[in-house]
C-alpha cells in the first residue's frame, strides 16, 4: 500500500475490520513529505497502522477505506503484480454482497536484482557496439569478396 495515511484503531467497536496492517516495526514521520531522513526520529508515531479497514454500518450499509489514493496507479500495481487490483475489486465485491472466498495472488517479497560493476558494463558496451557489430561486417565483406572470387573464376 504506497504512500498511505496510517490508521490507528481503537478496539472499542466491532464494527471496524483491518483488512491489511503495517508490521510492528513500522512508524509514522511527523514531518510528512518534508523528510529528512527516512529513519526513524524522536517525535515519530509507533506502529503497527491499519493500511485498510472494512466499516459495518449500523442501517447494514458497509465502507471499504484504503488508506492510499495511489494503490491502483499502475506502477504501484505492477508492483504488486496486479493484486492491488485484485484487492479493490474483490472489496467492491463484498460490498454489492458476494460472498465468495476473496483471493489475492501471492507476491514473492524476494529480489534478485542484477548487479553489474562499472568495468563489467563497460566492456559489454565495447562488445555490444564496437566489436560485435565491426565481426559481424567484416564476416560480410568476406562474404561477398569469396562470392566474387567464385563468380569471376567461373565466368
Amino acid at each position: 500500500m504506497p504512500i498511505s495515511q496510517g490508521l490507528i484503531l481503537d478496539n472499542a467497536t466491532d464494527a471496524v475490520t483491518e483488512l491489511m496492517t503495517t508490521s510492528e516495526s513500522a512508524f509514522s514521520k511527523i514531518a510528512g513529505y518534508d523528510l529528512d531522513t527516512y529513519e526513524k526520529e524522536e517525535g515519530d508515531i509507533d506502529g503497527p497502522f491499519a493500511v485498510a479497514v472494512s466499516i459495518a454500518c449500523d442501517n447494514d450499509g458497509q465502507i471499504v477505506w484504503f488508506s492510499s489514493s495511489t494503490f491502483l496507479e499502475d506502477m504501484y500495481n505492477a508492483w504488486s503484480a496486479g493484486s492491488n487490483s485484485d484487492l479493490a475489486m474483490n472489496a467492491l465485491s463484498s460490498l454489492i454482497g458476494e460472498r465468495e472466498a476473496m483471493a489475492i495472488r501471492s507476491k514473492s517479497l524476494n529480489y534478485n536484482y542484477l548487479s553489474i560493476s562499472d568495468s563489467t558494463a563497460s566492456l559489454l558496451k565495447v562488445l555490444m557496439i564496437g566489436v560485435f557489430p565491426l565481426g559481424y561486417l567484416c564476416i560480410g565483406i568476406g562474404v561477398i569478396l569469396k562470392r566474387r572470387r567464385k563468380q569471376n573464376e567461373a565466368g
